[in-house]
């Protein structure tokens, strides 16, 4: 009788020891596998930033800023039109805008989507492009042989007697084409209502005095060097003839096209001879003179005719 609550109470102190030990197992258990959890994922964290800073410094970021919404062409930009991002630094494009305040203001040039990266070629200011601007080509000027496109130039033209006037000064060479096998240059600039008509006088005059040139002459610095004053005096009776009859530029131009020609096939004729060698062009007997003008044409420019500008 004694025994026994003896031996109950030795089961039951193993059963709460035994109890004991799994409870402290299982919470020993528990916190080992949230503490490895919590290494695991610290680790992980680490492994990622690492890698995000990584990849930002082979691959750094710039600002730019971006239109918010769909933008048409001829539309102002607004301060709530510009928004800022970041993107690439290597994809950046070079005349992007990096400061809003550049981009108030200007006037979108063609219609783009929303979020597109503002840049320099995409704007223009409101005086830049007046009405009456156009997309001019000729065919009469004579090139500096290392001309190429984006450089400004003064446009010229020289008389025989030896006086020089400046017709056009500082216009920027949009595109220009040189064929060798006739010598012609053709070169498109921007031009308005009023220079349009001072290169037409010019060319008219340069087709009617024998020996005229019309040439270009570029600008080595335009970043800093000033538009040049235009010389050249606007003949009244060129003006006068060219209102009376549109097709005298083109009578004109072919005639200075023709001049062009027959000084080519001379300068080729004189380095094959020099050589040795047989003439390469016959002798042209079909150019155009300043005589094929119509004669009510010649009377107009004598009234104010070219020798009274110079």
């Amino acid at each position: 009788m004694i025994l026994r609550p003896q031996r109950y109470r030795i089961l039951l102190g193993f059963l709460a020891g035994l109890s004991l030990s799994v409870i402290i197992i299982g919470a020993s258990y528990l916190y080992y596998r949230n503490n490895t959890y919590q290494l695991a994922e610290q680790e992980k964290l680490e492994i990622r930033r690492m890698a995000v800073e990584e990849y930002i410094q082979n691959n750094p970021t710039s600002l730019v800023y971006t239109v918010t919404t769909d933008k048409k062409s001829g539309e102002v930009l607004l301060d709530k039109d510009i928004a800022p991002a970041e993107i690439n630094a290597g994809l950046i494009p070079a005349d992007a805008v990096t400061d809003p305040s550049l981009a108030v203001g200007k006037v979108i040039r063609c219609s783009i989507m929303s979020n597109t990266i503002i840049t320099e070629s995409l704007m223009y200011e409101k005086q830049d492009y007046p009405h009456d601007m156009r997309l001019m080509e000729y065919s009469v000027l004579n090139l500096p042989q290392k001309l190429q496109k984006f450089e400004f130039i003064d446009i010229r033209i020289m008389f025989p007697n030896g006086l020089d006037y400046i017709v056009l000064s500082k216009k920027q060479v949009t595109d220009l084409e040189r064929l060798e096998e006739n010598q012609k240059n053709t070169i498109w600039f921007h031009a308005g209502e009023e220079e349009i008509l001072r290169m037409a006088s010019a060319i008219v005059d340069a087709s009617i005095v024998e020996g005229t040139v019309l040439y270009a002459v570029p600008y080595i610095a335009p970043e800093i060097q000033d538009e040049a004053v235009r010389t050249y005096p606007v003949n009244p009776g060129v003006q006068k003839l060219i209102l009376e009859d549109p097709n005298i530029i083109n009578k004109a131009v072919t005639e200075l096209e023709s001049r062009n020609r027959e000084l080519f096939e001379k300068r080729i004729n004189e380095d094959y001879q020099y050589a040795g060698r047989n003439k390469v062009f016959a002798e042209n007997n079909n150019a155009i003179s300043p005589d094929d003008f119509e004669s009510k044409d010649i009377d107009l420019v004598t009234e104010a005719s070219v020798e009274d500008n110079l």
